[in-house]
């Protein structure tokens, strides 16, 4: 149980569309990769991520389907390739402005639940609610190893993953753009021995909105929406 897991599950609850951000950061690292693309090259990463053709589709009940260039990449960009390369990608300030304008884009009218490193921070720096989840390594390594292994069946160890997630959490906390900070007005939350049911439920209590009936309806949207 992560973050994804808890904002998925709040969407949910809240029947309210979802938007994973790092999604856009992992589509694009896939995309650069699949051309040849060194994830440390900005210049290159650019033009690339200021054509991508990405679209997002969530539903309650299939999950959260990512289509670049029309073909379904949902479980390529959940690789740990991909992952090392997304956080490098992700170090880029004229990227990131790119996949900024692009994920605001997606998120349409705004009645949605997004999920993201720099979503509080950065994207949407006046959202009326803003929470900010933490776990410890260890925990957080288990579930990833976890759920590295239901999609791919073969994971590294849990001790190379947590070595992975503190490099790549000190790599965003000092990063220039869009670093990885506790936005203002966020509630924290540490989920370490929580479950994402509890989390949820702690959520809705600083909501004060009631739970309602998930939407039926997924909702796609590509970078020309608005």
């Amino acid at each position: 149980m992560g973050k994804s897991t808890v904002a998925k599950l709040l969407a949910t609850q809240l029947g309210l569309q979802y938007l994973d951000t790092g999604a856009t950061y992992r589509a694009l690292a896939y995309a650069a990769l699949v051309r040849g693309i060194d994830p440390s090259d900005e210049r290159h990463l650019v033009p690339l991520a200021r054509s991508l053709q990405l679209t997002l589709h969530w539903s309650a009940t299939k999950g959260l389907a990512v289509m670049l260039n029309g073909r379904d990449v949902s479980r390529q960009i959940r690789t740990e390739q991909v992952t090392e390369a997304a956080a490098i990608v992700a170090h880029h300030p004229r990227v990131r402005a790119a996949l900024v304008r692009l994920q605001r884009r997606l998120a349409g009218d705004g009645h949605l639940v997004v999920e993201g490193r720099d979503t509080g921070s950065v994207v949407f720096p006046h959202a009326p609610y803003k929470f900010f989840l933490t776990a410890n390594a260890t925990v957080r390594a288990t579930r990833r190893h976890m759920e590295l292994a239901q999609l791919h069946g073969r994971t590294p160890s849990v001790t190379v993953i947590a070595k992975q997630l503190r490099e790549r959490d000190q790599r965003d906390r000092i990063r220039k753009a869009g670093p990885l900070v506790k936005p203002p007005g966020a509630v924290a939350v540490d989920t370490s021995r929580m479950q994402a049911a509890e989390v949820v439920q702690q959520m809705l209590q600083h909501l004060a909105l009631p739970a309602r009936r998930p939407s039926r309806q997924g909702r796609t949207c590509g970078p020309d929406c608005q």
